[in-house]
C-alpha cells in the first residue's frame, strides 16, 4: 500500500442538502421525528472502500457512528479498520467477523469515525462497499421521542426516583457493584434494551422481546460501562463493546435470552450477578439497575408514592405477564429500554426476576421460572 494513505471524506452533516427553492408542504399535524425505541437513525452512503484510502464518515452532533459494510471479500490478513479521529476507539476486523459478505462494525463516540481498507498481500484481492451508517440520537432527539413503548403507558410510576448507577457508588456499594454486570444493548443499529453478565462465563440475559434468534444476536452490540462519571450527569466514558454471538436459549411465555458474545475477555474481569432459583416473596426489598430509554445507566431503588415511600419491593410475586402467575410486580421506576434488567433482592443479593413489563406496577419475569431452562448453560449450581 506504501508509506501514505489517501483520505477522502464522506460527510453527512443536519440539513446539509437541498433542493433547488422548492418548498415542502406544510404537514397537516406535527408526529415525532423519532419512535419511542430509537436510538439511532440509519444514514446511506455507497462508498466502495479503495485498499490504503482513509474516509471519514460525520453527521453533526451524532451521538455516535456505527458503520454498516457489504460486499466484504477479506483475505486471510485483510483488515477493516474503523476508529475516532484521536485514536482513542479503534477497531480492527477480519475475514471471521463478516456474516454473507455484511460487516456490522462497533460504534465510534462521537460524530466522526474514520473507516479504512487494508489489503494485505495474501492473494485475496480486498473489498468492501459502505452502504449504510447508524448516528446515534443526541441527548435533545432522544428527548423528542414518545414516552414508553413496554406494555404499559406509564413504567415512571409517580415521580421518577431512579438516579444515575455513581449516585449510588458511596451509598449503596451493594447495588453498584450489581450494576457494574449490567450493558445497554444496540439491536441492529437502530434499537435498545439493558442485558446482564449472568454467569461467571460467556453468559449474558436479556428479554425474548429485544432478540431471540442468532442473526439478530449477531446484530447486537453490547456495551458495559455507558454511564456517567458523577451523580447527576455530565461526562459519559466510553464503554467496553463486544458484540453479540450465539443465542443459547430463548423463551416467549417468560421472555428471556440467554446468548454470548465475541470477544468475552473484553468484559470478563466485570462481576456477575447470581441467579437466585427461589420463588421471591411478597414484600421482598429489590433494585433495578439498567438503560431507561437507552441513556446512561441508573438504578432504581425507591418508591416515592405518598402512601409506600422508602425502598421498592415485591408487590405481587403471581402477578400475570406474558404467562399465568408468570411475573413479580413493584413500583421501582423503568422506561422503555429498561426491558431486560436484573432485578436484585436485597434479601439475597441475586437476581429474582427479569424486567419486561411496565404499567405501574411494572414487571419481572420470575427468573424461579426461568432458571431451570437456563441451568444446563450455566457453570455454577446450587
Amino acid at each position: 500500500m506504501g508509506d501514505r494513505t489517501k483520505r477522502t471524506v464522506l460527510a453527512f452533516a443536519a440539513g446539509a442538502f437541498a433542493v433547488g427553492a422548492l418548498t415542502a408542504p406544510a404537514a397537516a399535524a406535527e408526529e415525532p421525528r423519532y419512535r419511542a425505541d430509537q436510538i439511532a437513525e440509519l444514514e446511506a452512503a455507497d462508498g466502495r472502500l479503495e485498499a490504503g484510502e482513509a474516509r471519514s464518515v460525520a453527521y453533526a452532533e451524532a451521538a455516535f457512528i456505527k458503520a454498516r459494510f457489504e460486499g466484504v471479500v477479506l483475505g486471510e490478513r485483510d483488515r477493516i479498520v474503523v476508529a475516532s479521529p484521536d485514536g482513542a476507539e479503534s477497531y480492527e476486523y477480519g475475514p471471521a467477523d463478516v456474516e454473507d459478505g455484511v460487516l456490522r462494525a462497533l460504534s465510534i463516540e462521537g460524530d466522526t469515525a474514520e473507516v479504512e481498507l487494508r489489503d494485505a498481500a495474501d492473494g485475496t484481492a480486498a473489498a468492501a462497499r459502505l452502504a449504510a451508517y447508524a448516528r446515534g440520537l443526541n441527548e435533545e432527539e432522544l428527548a423528542s421521542r414518545p414516552s414508553g413503548f413496554e406494555a404499559g403507558p406509564e413504567s415512571v410510576c409517580g415521580r421518577d426516583d431512579s438516579a444515575d448507577a455513581a449516585c449510588y457508588r458511596e451509598t449503596d456499594p451493594v447495588a453498584w457493584d450489581a450494576s457494574r454486570s449490567v450493558a445497554r444493548l444496540i439491536i441492529k443499529d437502530e434499537y435498545y434494551c439493558t442485558a446482564w453478565i449472568a454467569d461467571d462465563s460467556n453468559r449474558i440475559m436479556t428479554n425474548n422481546h429485544c432478540l431471540d434468534t442468532q442473526k439478530e444476536a449477531r446484530a447486537t452490540e453490547v456495551q458495559f460501562g455507558y454511564e456517567c462519571a458523577e451523580c447527576g450527569g455530565g461526562e459519559v466514558g466510553t464503554p467496553l463493546k463486544v458484540r453479540g454471538e450465539e443465542v443459547l436459549a430463548t423463551d416467549y411465555t417468560y421472555d428471556f435470552t440467554l446468548f454470548t458474545v465475541d470477544d468475552y475477555e473484553v468484559i470478563a474481569h466485570l462481576p456477575h450477578l447470581v441467579i437466585d432459583p427461589r420463588h421471591a416473596e411478597n414484600g421482598e426489598k429489590v433494585f433495578i439497575a439498567g438503560h431507561p430509554g437507552g441513556k446512561p445507566k441508573r438504578i432504581a431503588s425507591e418508591d416515592g408514592r405518598a402512601v409506600a415511600g422508602g425502598q421498592c419491593r415485591i408487590e405481587d410475586n403471581r402477578a400475570y405477564g406474558r404467562g399465568y402467575a408468570s411475573d413479580l410486580s413493584y413500583y421501582c421506576d423503568t422506561e422503555g429500554g429498561s426491558s431486560g434488567s436484573p432485578v436484585v433482592s436485597r434479601t439475597t443479593g441475586a437476581v429474582v426476576g427479569l424486567h419486561h413489563l411496565g404499567g405501574c406496577p411494572n414487571s419481572a419475569a420470575r427468573m424461579d421460572l426461568i432458571y431451570p431452562m437456563i441451568a444446563p448453560y450455566l457453570q455454577w449450581d446450587f
